[in-house]
């Protein structure tokens, strides 16, 4: 049972560990610094009364996901909500992990983003494909690796970092920003504190159907509460661990930007880009209130002022990178599998069937994102009605069958729906048409439940 409990935790870790705690919560250890992280905790510990819950209430009625929702919940269309949810949830960490690989090789251009784009999604069915039944074996061993290469990144991009940036205005700029992790004196505004719990929220991966799936097929006999702290350790530590890395990934990065922007070699064009750039990633480190969809592209510009510019500059940008797309793929190797699954049950299709058609939902999302418009608008949804997503997966636990603490459940609910309800207005009153139609997208999500009533008499 010790060895069940210990693949659990980390295929649970490696599942929440992904993209976002390297994209998008770095932004508020360094902006809100130690009060940043202990709001998260409010969000986390949420997260995880969910993730229990949620897991528990398969665990213990033996139900299928889709079994839970249609005999219990009797809302067998949110099922279709959640499997859409999944789909551009894959979609969009498909893109920017895969997106990540075109640092490390050096490429560039659509082509290339296409190529890793298919190949991350082909690798992870592929994998999957060859577990076969040891699937929980597999992502957990795949999990302990990311986990163990994360952390050891981390210290390997603070010595290259530290070693490598000479000038004094790097060195301070570095070290403000890794000293504003844990510092305590840093000011914190509404809107970048609302930003920062939506997003640990998405960081957690709730909304996707996961944690039913996961709870479906967990030991009767296993604890999850033990597995699940074990989790919230974890997560901490990597999430320090990745906020560490993006730190001391900045301080490099601005002395690249000096040394470029200073060579008479580079032409005034370049150069304008790379102060373009590096206006970017200061206000990263400084703008708490700024939309977390446009930091995610600002951390790709990191690698492009690291490139040529400072000692050591592929080793950083690759471990940097690496780290980055091993986060990814185990979130994207678990929600293949449990988006197969639910599927499987909503669909009855085979498990090839399932896997193939949630892999090509995948690539089509991720491939449809090279144009930067489209991109937008998918990375929008989440973090427009991630909440609210987060909100219906969790009404069935309102049924006094699962859970006892239905109050607690209850305040939850109502908390996840005001505030996807917050970040829906700020999404409709943004300035930019295409962030408008990726909140719109978001409602659509939500239209299947308008058949439910169909749906369930259908299965009468």
């Amino acid at each position: 049972m010790r060895k069940i409990s210990f693949l659990m935790a980390f295929l649970i870790t490696g599942y929440i560990l992904g993209i976002w705690n390297f994209l998008v919560l770095p932004k508020y250890y360094i902006t809100f610094g130690l009060k940043g992280f202990l709001i998260s905790l409010v969000p986390m510990l949420i997260a995880m009364f969910l993730i229990y819950s949620e897991a528990e209430s398969t665990k213990k009625t033996r139900y299928l996901i889709y079994e839970l929702f249609f005999k219990i919940a009797r809302t067998p269309a949110l099922m279709f909500t959640l499997l859409m949810f999944l789909m551009i949830m894959l979609g969009v960490t498909t893109y920017y992990s895969a997106y990540s690989l075109v640092f490390i090789v050096g490429g560039g251009g659509v082509p290339y983003e296409l190529a890793f784009i298919v190949g991350t999604i082909l690798l992870g069915m592929v994998l999957l494909m060859l577990a076969k039944g040891r699937t929980l074996e597999f992502i957990s061993v795949v999990s302990i690796l990311f986990v163990l290469f994360a952390i050891t990144s981390a210290f390997l991009i603070k010595g290259q970092a530290v070693s490598g940036v000479t000038s004094q205005q790097a060195i301070q700029y570095m070290e403000r920003a890794v000293s504003s992790i844990t510092s305590f004196e840093l000011p914190l505004t509404a809107k970048g504190v609302l930003y920062l719990i939506v997003s640990t929220f998405i960081s957690f991966g709730l909304g996707a159907g996961v944690y039913y799936v996961i709870g479906s097929f967990t030991p009767e006999e296993l604890d999850l509460k033990k597995v699940l702290a074990a989790v919230f350790v974890l997560q901490i530590i990597l999430s320090f661990a990745a906020a560490f890395t993006v730190a001391y990934s900045l301080g490099a990065a601005y002395e690249g930007f000096q040394k470029a922007y200073q060579n008479p070699n580079i032409p005034a064009e370049e150069a304008m880009k790379l102060f373009a750039k590096f206006t970017d990633l200061n206000e990263y480190v400084t703008n708490s209130e700024k939309s977390p969809m446009d930091s995610i592209e600002v951390f790709y510009s990191i690698p492009q002022i690291l490139k040529g510019n400072v000692p050591n500059d592929m080793s950083l940008i690759t471990l940097l990178m690496l780290s980055l797309y091993l986060a990814g793929l185990t979130t994207i190797i678990v929600l293949i599998e449990m988006g197969s699954q639910i599927l499987s049950e909503v669909m009855q299709f085979g498990r090839s069937q399932s896997l193939g058609f949630v892999a090509l939902i995948g690539m089509v999302i991720g491939g449809s994102m090279v144009i930067a418009d489209i991109r937008t608008m998918f990375v929008v949804v989440p973090f427009a009605v991630g909440a609210l997503v987060a909100a219906v997966e969790a009404y069935p636990l309102l049924s006094s069958e699962l859970t006892h603490n239905k109050p607690t459940a209850a305040g939850i609910i109502l908390l996840l729906i005001v505030t996807g309800l917050v970040t829906l207005y700020y999404s409709f009153s943004a300035p930019s048409t295409t962030v408008k139609i990726g909140a719109l997208l978001g409602l659509i999500l939500f239209v299947p439940i308008l058949m439910n009533s169909m749906l369930l008499k259908s299965r009468r």
